[in-house]
């Protein structure tokens, strides 16, 4: 009974009474817990997250909670296919909105509908982690402040769930409750954020173990990406560098973690099979990882 109980009403009324403006609006919102954001928040903060201002996070830190996209991403697609329940009726029609146009109409209904799983909330259980980690590494910044926001924007990604109509309550619930265990896990085991590596090597772990659970081509994609990335870490992490010391040594990583994230993004759209997907995110996962190196030695 449970997967058929999950609602208690929350989702119905949250969504059956939400005008077409405020289902906009959450539509928004939600992509601040989607794997897309949550891959430039991570890779990014890994890049140039030591060349913000007073509130630097150098390497290490800041490629831990890029880990923590990755693990996030290889738990979800190993615990949905597990329990295999079903979404809120309706998931994966989105409200019609007859002004759009046909390519804004397709983004609209990307990003208020979902046809996989539903529990856990993966962008519970994402934004809980990454937001979180964050939370821990920033320097700078006050407690109150750092966990207040990572706070405010995993309710509003929970939230945004349940308006869209795309989850019941206890996975969004589910989702922030394991989220807070494997990110403390994860912070304990990466010795505060300064050994990412370990935590790579969870998402290696997690994502094949996924990958016999589920085998679809998008599990393939997550644990190409631990694994090259993990790889990459661990032969030339003595090399790159833990502060980044100019501006151009930014600018390059970044352009670096623009091209193979937008290799991450055709490997999404096209969805090759499955040894494609594999080793196009060994590649992807790889190249953001080398991302600062390539920066130093270009600059």
């Amino acid at each position: 009974m449970f997967p058929i109980g999950r609602g208690v009403g929350v989702t119905e009324v949250l969504h059956g009474q939400a005008e077409i403006a405020v289902v906009t609006l959450f539509a928004l919102l939600t992509q601040l817990g989607d794997v897309w954001f949550l891959f430039v928040l991570g890779g990014g903060l890994y890049v140039g997250g030591s060349a913000i201002p007073r509130s630097a996070v150098d390497r290490p830190r800041g490629l831990f909670v890029f880990a923590l996209v990755v693990t996030y991403v290889v738990v979800v697609g190993t615990l949905k296919p597990m329990f295999g329940f079903p979404r809120p009726p309706g998931a994966s029609e989105a409200p019609a909105v007859g002004w759009l146009p046909p390519i804004l109409a397709a983004v609209f209904e990307n990003i208020t509908t979902a046809s996989s799983s539903g529990f856990p909330s993966g962008h519970a259980l994402g934004s809980t982690m990454v937001w979180g980690g964050l939370a821990l590494v920033l320097d700078g910044v006050r407690d109150r402040v750092r966990i207040g926001l990572a706070a405010v924007v995993v309710t509003v990604v929970a939230t945004s769930r349940l308006v869209l109509g795309v989850h019941y309550l206890v996975d969004v619930i589910a989702g922030v409750g394991l989220g807070l265990a494997i990110l403390a896990a994860c912070y304990w085991l990466a010795d505060g954020g300064t050994a990412p590596g370990r935590v790579l090597v969870v998402g290696v772990v997690v994502g094949i173990v996924g990958l016999f659970v589920d085998g679809h081509p998008e599990s393939a994609a997550a644990v190409g990406a631990a694994v090259g990335a993990w790889l990459v870490w661990y032969a030339v992490a003595d090399a790159i560098p833990t502060l980044a010391s100019t501006r151009r040594e930014v600018i390059v990583g970044s352009v670096v973690l623009v091209v193979v994230g937008g290799l991450g993004g055709v490997l999404y759209v096209f969805g090759p099979s499955v040894p494609v997907a594999f080793v196009g995110a060994v590649v992807a996962g790889g190249g953001i990882v080398a991302a600062p190196l390539v920066g130093e030695r270009v600059a």
